[in-house]
């Protein structure tokens, strides 16, 4: 078959949605699939391009053998509201464009979010008589309302709300990485035949690739015991609650943090443990996707917090990647996520937002050498069990064939 996929965000970049899409779109290929990628430009999360990609409208680039069209997104280090969404509609007018090119696709598979890449997707499927598949990684807008972003009588809510809806019932398949997502995406009324559960997943092969070691020798991760968060830091994260914890710990100079990602909050986390005086948590901004695997292999343990408990339906791939190569996880929120701790054994989970609770957390680990090597070793057998990338992308393939013939 050949599938192409309307995504906002795309290697280089980094992030939970790039590599759930260049996971399933490599592994798709070596299924024998054809799979080309519509995006952006690359500026994700930093909003700046890199001289490769400044002043371009169009491109098209092959990485890892697979075909990217790139097309115009306005970009800024400004993390405004109204600079995220130039972002997001300059990329999906853009990507319109390509209804222009020749080649058919069996697929076109739009992810969201943002919506809007998504509906772009949806454009260019109906002009080129393609099926749509609408993949789902977060419900907008219901997430943010969630997050008490938005209210649900706003015109913002309302306006998103209509796009979802009409995704969802024009869509030939609705994707979704949760089984709680695939519960609230039934209650809105889809029907249960053409929404499947393709969640998000773990590359095996990370575990055999050489290591790059800076982070590790840098921050002597190997010599303290040392707590890793690596992702967005965002909103939804959370990460309020390590800042917390790292000034309770303070007097234990055995004990530090290591804060890998960028995101709108880490300015003013970084604001407030300097206010505080902290010198045992460190922001080290973005990094490889090879230094962040080689830091959680040498860690002690990675910390996955929500913002709070409103957030059921969520697995956060950080989750799926640290337990996949053996570094327990801190988690600090209910639902799905907790369910999946619980099965692997693979780490602690305290309730979301909960600074004291996640010191004695902390506590407990650290004290027991014992216990946390059970839990790395419990924790990468049962993720490479039950989310390896290549059996979620099969799984994908398999759905895709099965709709086809209808």
């Amino acid at each position: 078959m050949r599938i192409l996929f309307f995504t906002h965000y795309y290697e280089p970049e980094v992030g939970p949605a790039t590599k759930r899409i260049a996971g399933l779109a490599k592994n798709l290929q070596e299924l024998g699939h054809e799979v080309e990628i519509v995006t952006g430009f690359p500026n994700y999360p930093s909003g700046i391009k890199t001289e490769e990609y400044k002043r371009k409208f169009y491109m098209k680039e092959i990485i890892g053998g697979i075909k990217i069209h790139r097309y115009f997104i306005y970009s800024s280090p400004k993390k405004t509201s109204f600079v995220r969404l130039l972002n997001y509609f300059s990329l999906m007018f853009s990507s319109l464009l390509f209804m222009f090119t020749k080649g058919k696709y069996d697929y076109i598979i739009g992810t969201s979010p943002p919506l809007f890449t998504a509906l772009s997707g949806y454009i260019v499927s109906k002009v080129k008589k393609s099926k749509f598949v609408f993949d789902v990684r977060d419900i907008w807008p219901d997430i943010a309302l969630e997050m008490e972003e938005l209210d649900d009588d706003s015109l913002i809510f309302k306006i998103m709300n209509r796009i979802s809806n009409f995704l969802y019932l024009k869509s030939d398949l609705v994707t979704v990485v949760t089984n709680n997502k695939e519960l609230k995406i039934l209650s809105k009324g889809i029907p249960g035949e053409k929404v499947r559960v393709i969640s998000n997943g773990f590359d095996s092969d990370v575990l055999t690739q050489e290591e790059n070691l800076d982070l590790v020798k840098n921050y002597q991760i190997k010599e303290k015991f040392t707590l890793i968060y690596a992702g967005i830091i965002g909103l939804a994260q959370g990460l309020e609650i390590i800042v917390e914890a790292a000034k309770k710990l303070e007097k234990n100079k055995d004990i530090q943090f290591l804060v890998i990602g960028d995101g709108f909050k880490r300015k003013d986390l970084e604001k407030s443990c300097e206010a505080l005086g902290l010198n045992n948590i460190h922001f080290v901004g973005v990094q490889l996707h090879s230094s962040v695997i080689s830091v959680l292999k040498n860690a002690s343990a990675s910390i996955v917090p929500l913002k709070n408990d409103k957030l059921q339906d969520s697995v956060p791939t950080k989750l799926l990647e640290s337990l996949g190569v053996g570094c327990p996880v801190i988690l600090s929120a209910e639902g799905e996520a907790k369910s999946i701790i619980e099965k692997s054994k693979g780490g602690l989970t305290i309730k979301a937002g909960d600074h004291t609770a996640l010191v004695d957390a902390i506590n407990k680990i650290y004290k027991d050498k014992q216990l946390r090597m059970d839990m790395g070793e419990n924790g990468r057998r049962y993720v490479n069990n039950n989310f390896s990338r290549f059996k979620i992308a099969n799984k994908l393939s398999e759905d895709l064939d099965a709709n086809f013939s209808k």
